[in-house]
Formats: C-alpha cells, structure tokens, sequence
C-alpha cells in the first residue's frame, strides 16, 4: 500500500498528458441557491445597502459550502479507489481559473487609467499576489479589510479564494493519509485546533487572523465534516423544513444584526452552523418560481464575487466622496451584466477544457506578463506628489510601539533629547516637523488609536480589541514611567485625534475601558472621563517637572482630498464635490463636532495649552489641503511628512511649543 501510495502523490505532481474532465454530476438546486443567499449579501453589503452590517459574511458562507463540496467529492473517489491528486488539481484550474485570471487580466488592463500612482503600486503587489493565489498575504500587509483605505483596492475580494486554494493543497494530502476511518476524526482536529487559534489570536492580531489559512480553516472544516457524516451515512438525508427554514432565518437575522467588530467571531461561528445544516441532504427546495432567481444567482456567483468589488473599488478611486446610492446602484446592475457576460463565455464554456502541459504554460505566461508589464506602468507612474501620500509613521516604523515602550535609537533625535512626543498616529505624524524645529531634540513615544492618557483606552472598532485596550494602557503606564525617569526631558508634547474616546464612526463603534479603584471599567465614550484622564495625566507630568503643550488634531471630514489633488496632477478623471480639494470648515466643523468641543473645554478649563493646527490651515471658510504644490496631508486625516514641515516652520513651532508649554 504504501509504495501504491507513492506512486500516486509522485505522479501527480506533474501533468503529463491531458487531464479530461470529469463525468459533471447534478448540482443541488438548494446549495445552488444557498450560494445565492451569500453572493447577494456580499453584494449587499459592498453597496452599502442600509439594514445589512453583516453582510460580508455571505463569505463565511460560501467557506463553508466549499469545504462540503470538495471534502464531500474527494472522500468519495477515496472510498471508491479512483481518486487522483492529478485529477483534482485539473478540476481545481478548470473551475477558478480561466474566470479569475480573465477577470485580473481586465482589471489589470483598466487599473493604470483609473488608479493614482499610490494605489496603482499597491494595485501590482496585489496583482502578483492574486494570480498566485496569495493575495490574502500582500493584502495583510497592505490594510486590514476594515479600512477606509480598502475600499480603495480593486483586488480585495481575491483574499477569499486565497485562503480556499490555500486550504486544497493541503486538505487532498491529509484525507489520503488518513484511512477512512479516521478521517471524520482528522478534520475535527483540524476545525478545532484552527478555531481555537482563531480565539486566541482574533483580539491579539485581528488583521492576521482574518486574513490567514490557519484561523479560516475552520469554516471550511465545518463543511468538510458534514460531508464526511453525510458520506458515511451518519447523518442521513432529511427533509426538516422547520429546522431549514430556522436556519436561514439564523443567517438573515445574523447578517442584518451584527457588525464587522471581532470578526471572525461568534457571527462568524453562528452562520457557518447555520450554513452546515442547509448543506444536509434532503430539502425538498425544488428552485421554483422567485426561489429560482437564487439559484440563478448561485450558478453565477464566482463571476459575481470575481467582478463585482473591481467595479466597486474603481469607482472609489474616480469618486473622492463617499459613493451615493445612486452610484452603488448602477455598480450593483453593472456587476450582474458584467458577470453575466463572463459567465456565459468565459467561466462556463473552459470548465471543459482538457488540462495539459500547454494549457498550464498558456496560464503561467499570460500571468507573468501581465505582471510584468504592470511592474513596468508603476514604475512610469511614480511622482513626488505620490511620496507625500505615503504613511506618516513619524520618524521610524520601529516607533509604532506594542504594549511597552522601549525607545529604539530610530526614535531619538538627539542622544539626550529634551522633549519627548507622545501619544497616537496623529503624534507620529508631527515628528517630521517636530525634527526639523526642535533644537534639544526629542524622543518619539506613539502607539496608533492610543491616546495620550494614563489609565484609559478605546477598544471595540474590530481591530481594536479589550486586549488591545489594556495593552494601551500599559503602554501609556511605561511612557509615563520613562519620561519621570529621564530628567533631561523638559518638555512633553501630546498628540490625539481622540475621535475613538469621545464620538462614534460610520463604520467603528468604540468604547472605553477604564482603570479604577475596583478593577477595569468598561463603558460607553465619555467626554467627562477622558477630561479627568487628560488632567491626571498632566497633573503627574508636571508633578514630575516636566512642561507640557496638547498640539490639536489638522482638520478632517474622512474624505481623502489628498487623493484628489493626486488624481488631478496625474490627469486621471476625478470626480469631487469640493472643486479645489480643500475642506469645508463647516462640514469639518459638523462632523468633528465631539473632538472639537472637547478640546474647547480642555482650553477652558486651561488644563493644558493647545496649539491649534485648525488656526493655520483654515484661515477662512476651507482648509487648505497643499500648498506650493506640496500635499499636507497623506490621506483623509494625517500630515504628509512634507506637509508636517512645512506647518511647523509657517507656525514656528520652534518658537512656539516652548513659549507655549506649561
């Protein structure tokens, strides 16, 4: 047996000669529309239809339906002794193939026409990436799937598949291995061992666990054990209409209630349970009358998820406001024809198409040129306008801190620097001024979304956990520790944006942990405690000897009018609301309603001095955005390194933040 098994797996591992398609079986009109179901809440939830927070998890679903059906096929053909590593890799390129590589050979096509020179580099890596199918990797270093900045990234969605031909390299080799008897038991281990990863690591790196196979691949491994109890008749196929009917209203209810917060998480767990129990075989869904649009939305829904979010992102680049519905509706009805078209001529008629040595080298080049000719356009493309929008990390991305701070020497500007910077992103982003108008020098001390405040933390956007929270907290806790330790620091410079402590946002929600004679407090935002968080943390700065200025947050609208000068200097069609790209200063004035009323009272009640950026960059009714042909800000809310520079000497921070500091 073994040298039978050898024999096999080593022939497998090349194609030698033309790999015919299998006998198609019938599919099931329920899991058919089931797919359905998931497609159209992912599209849903991508348009921006209200009443639907949870609609991305559609994907949660289609992970599940997946698992069952290629655990489901290869556990048979592994009972029946015809299985074949060669056989299934050829109905693996078959399937996804032709549709994924026709769909990043279009987009790759349109990205240089739509795409400012920025998103265009980051548009490559995520090129190369999805025709590897490691996109969920490039991805994860570039943004987490949360942030305003994906909308942004024609090429999101290919995570997903990603992570499902990620998971079937590996999954045929472990049912072989595993006799018959022991598989069922081989894939709960595996869905355990993943979810439990999952647990742990979803509070702790939120971006890696959504986007990474081993804390996926549990979802995949609900469907896979389904198939195998179905396939060995410990579950045997029933009608159960009420039990069906609950589950679906389950995957409604969950879609319509809940957020993007800890995901994957309960919600995640919730429906893919829900999913496992309409995969049972039985349903007496026969895809009749209104029910059958499902299931022509099943049938298509690879093309659908292929096509969709590129419309979707492109738009986003072309349009620098927030898409309207009217928008998201057009791109909702050109998906379907565009997916359509793919469908019928791309997708349906290569599923039948021998797998031969050919064949491959055919896909291999098409993909390595595309790559290649788009590595070329970026760098064509690149500008000095485009520098300014890269990310403001301040002096080093070794100061983007973890839960204590240690100062590295990229940190320091100065051996023995006099001041020290403290606090969030909007920190980080002075340091580029700050080095070029202090003279003493100073230390950079930041850690994202953690304000400069003793004892209190945001958590709950999805990204930012309770466990974060805490570790913010202690990470103020050693800054505090460190600057009463240093004498030769004079001066402490605070920085926030403090929209997560004190207002809520379209997409994140926030709360507030709090350190308190009793324990940890969690709770909802709270002007009052952040004011007393702020003052006792001056309080024992001063206390210390230590001189301290708040310099306040530039003006935002999270709307990227950086993006719009780019697109504009690049000649890309660019649509915008503001013709010269500048912020209105009554809409910043609405929208950073919260941040603004909290540092007046913070000026009143003269707990520390503010230095007011909003003082120089709007001068009138706007809020210039660049100036002398200089970007000021790297996206929709922080200061470009330039543009940090060229505030602090029109300011005179130099003279300024020491005269200021009390």
């Amino acid at each position: 047996m073994d040298a039978a098994c050898g024999a096999q797996i080593g022939n497998s591992m090349v194609v030698a000669a033309p790999v015919a398609p299998p006998v198609k079986s019938a599919l099931r009109a329920d899991v058919q529309a089931l797919r359905g179901v998931a497609i159209l809440l992912v599209l849903a939830h991508h348009a921006h239809i209200p009443g639907l927070p949870g609609g991305f998890l559609g994907v949660d679903v289609f992970f599940v339906i997946s698992g069952y059906l290629m655990t489901g096929l290869i556990d048979r053909e592994l009972v029946d002794s015809r299985f074949s590593f060669a056989r299934f890799y050829a109905r693996r390129i078959r399937r996804l193939l032709p549709a994924a590589y026709a769909t990043l050979s279009v987009t790759a096509i349109a990205a240089p026409l739509l795409l400012d020179s920025q998103e265009y580099r980051a548009f490559v890596a995520q090129l190369a990436g999805s025709f590897g199918f490691v996109a969920n990797i490039i991805l994860w270093k570039q943004s987490d799937y949360f942030a305003t900045a994906a909308d942004l990234k024609p090429l999101l969605h290919m995570w997903s598949l990603a992570v499902e031909e990620q998971y079937y390299l590996g999954l045929p080799l472990v049912l072989f291995v595993f006799p018959a008897r022991l598989r069922w038991a081989a894939m709960v281990a595996l869905l355990l061992l993943s979810a439990v990863l999952c647990a742990v690591m979803v509070s702790r790196a939120p971006s890696a666990t959504f986007y990474m196979l081993p804390t996926r691949a549990w979802e995949l491994a609900i469907g896979g054990c389904i198939a195998l109890l179905v396939n060995r008749g410990l579950v045997s196929a029933r009608s159960a209409p009420l039990i069906r009917s609950a589950a679906v209203a389950v995957i409604l209810i969950v879609a319509v209630t809940q957020g993007a917060a800890g995901h994957p998480g309960w919600p995640a767990l919730i429906i893919c349970l829900a999913t496992a129990v309409l995969l049972v075989p039985g349903s007496a869904y026969s895809g009749a009358r209104a029910g059958r649009l499902l299931t022509l939305a099943g049938d298509r829904s690879y093309s659908l998820y292929l096509v969709h979010w590129p419309l979707f992102a492109f738009a986003s680049n072309i349009v620098i406001d927030p898409l309207s519905p009217v928008w998201n509706g057009a791109l909702l009805i050109a998906s379907f024809a565009v997916a359509e078209l793919q469908y019928r001529f791309v997708e349906t008629p290569l599923r039948s198409v021998a797998v031969t040595r050919r064949y491959l080298m055919t896909l291999i080049l098409a993909a390595l040129s595309v790559t290649s000719i788009s590595l070329w356009i970026a760098r064509e493309k690149s500008n000095l306008l485009a520098a300014d929008r890269v990310a403001n990390v301040g002096l080093s991305e070794a100061c983007a801190a973890g839960s204590t701070f240690t100062p590295s020497p990229a940190c320091k500007t100065a051996a023995a620097p006099t001041a020290i910077l403290w606090g969030d992103s909007f920190a980080m982003h002075l340091a580029p001024g700050l080095a070029a108008s202090l003279p003493g020098g100073f230390v950079q001390a930041t850690k994202p979304i953690c304000g400069p405040v003793i004892g209190i933390a945001p958590f709950g956007s999805g990204l930012q956990s309770e466990y974060w929270a805490q570790g913010c907290i202690s990470f103020n806790d050693s800054v505090l520790a460190y600057i009463v330790s240093h004498p030769q620091i004079k001066t402490v410079i605070l920085s926030s944006i403090w929209i997560p402590y004190l207002q809520q946002e379209d997409r994140r929600t926030w709360q507030l942990v709090s350190r308190e004679a009793e324990g940890e407090v969690i709770s909802g935002q709270n002007p009052g405690r952040v004011l007393s968080a702020l003052a006792s943390t001056v309080s024992a700065l001063r206390a210390a000897g230590k001189k301290v200025i708040l310099i306040g947050p530039p003006p935002g609208v999270d709307i990227d009018y950086s993006r719009c000068h780019l697109r504009r200097a690049q000649h890309l069609f660019t649509i915008s609301a503001v013709a010269d790209c500048d912020i209105d200063m009554a809409i910043y004035a609405k929208v950073r309603s919260n941040v603004r009323a909290f540092l007046a009272e913070v000026k009143a009640q003269k707990v520390v001095p503010i230095l007011s950026l909003e003082e120089a960059l709007c001068p009138g009714g706007s809020c210039q955005t660049q100036a002398n042909g200089i970007l000021l800000y790297a996206d929709q809310a922080h200061l470009s390194q330039r543009g940090s520079v060229v505030l602090a000497r029109q300011m005179d921070w130099a003279r300024q933040i020491p005269a200021m500091a009390k």
